[in-house]
């Protein structure tokens, strides 16, 4: 902090951010030197499976926690949570994830504003920001995902495709993960709260607060907006197979219909005898025949709901 501003520096001095991005394992080996962490501390972020939790020892404290991004696959734009470790030592603050998160470039955006709201010199305040970032931008993907799932829902209204029963099915799974990580977040963020040794002035109980209602708010998206897709999902299911069972009875209907000309014509291509077999217009009454029986047939599928 220089005259109450962030400022960059390319040394590791007292109060300092260090954010530590797939770092290598030079950058560990200079950090864990320098601030005297574990490296398994440092480097506990970078498995993308593990689990949240909240560490406290007499050097250093670490909250590990999921935070969301976004990524491609298969085409699309999908939504993910990926581990970020924030680590408060006496001399600095150290953050550790595997790629960039939008919580940490959401601060690091406001940094260059007029007014700056980020103190590093505050370590506690500063991991509250933190967490409060990572909770807010749950809720603006939850916001995205609901705008996504409208578009699904308002195509399906036109013509139902296999591609959004696809697409709905990936953003339910999204849900699922989110559920998972804000469920975590918001156990150890009670943890938190707990403990007095960070959390001791006014100011950060009531920030403390707030992050716990935002991090509950978007679990509750979570949840909401996970039965939403599940009830859209059933719709797209459930209007394929009304269009397959209308398909099926239509080709129903237009085989019975094609079955009585097939079956005159079957009786009058026999080598026997049949009656008006000399009858010039034997031919043209069995076309007329035929075409007669056919309206009557359709004529009667179409009043018993038999024929779209």
């Amino acid at each position: 902090m220089i005259n109450g501003k962030v400022a960059k520096t390319d040394n590791i001095k007292e109060n300092v951010w260090i954010n530590m991005i797939n770092p290598t394992v030079e950058e560990i080996d200079y950090v864990q030197s320098s601030l005297g962490i574990d490296r398994e501390a440092l480097t506990a972020a970078l498995d993308d499976e593990e689990g949240s939790r909240t560490e406290v020892s007499s050097k250093y404290t670490i909250v590990l926690v999921d935070a969301p991004t976004r990524e491609w696959r298969n085409g699309h734009e999908e939504f993910t949570t990926y581990p970020i470790s924030i680590t408060l030592t006496d001399k600095a603050i150290v953050t550790v994830c595997l790629q960039p998160l939008f919580a940490i470039s959401n601060i690091l955006s406001s940094m260059n504003k007029n007014i700056n709201t980020v103190n590093v010199a505050n370590r506690t305040r500063f991991l509250l920001q933190i967490l409060f970032r990572i909770a807010i931008n749950y809720q603006s993907d939850l916001k995205y995902i609901e705008v996504k799932r409208n578009a699904i829902e308002e195509s399906i209204r036109k013509a139902t495709k296999r591609e959004d029963l696809f697409e709905l099915h990936e953003l339910e799974s999204n849900l699922v993960y989110f559920k998972t990580s804000l469920s975590v977040n918001a156990s150890i963020i009670d943890r938190i709260s707990r403990q007095s040794r960070l959390i001791s002035s006014p100011e950060d109980r009531e920030l403390i607060d707030d992050v716990i209602v935002e991090t509950n708010q978007a679990l509750e998206m979570t949840t909401t907006y996970s039965q939403i897709i599940k009830g859209t999902r059933q719709l797209v299911e459930a209007d394929l197979n009304n269009s397959l069972a209308s398909v099926m009875r239509f080709l129903t209907s237009i085989t019975l219909i094609i079955s009585i000309p097939t079956m005159i014509a079957s009786f009058y291509g026999m080598n026997v005898d049949l009656p008006g077999g000399t009858y010039e217009f034997t031919f043209v009454i069995l076309l007329v025949l035929m075409a007669v029986l056919c309206i009557i047939s359709v004529w009667i599928l179409r009043k018993k709901g038999m024929w779209r």
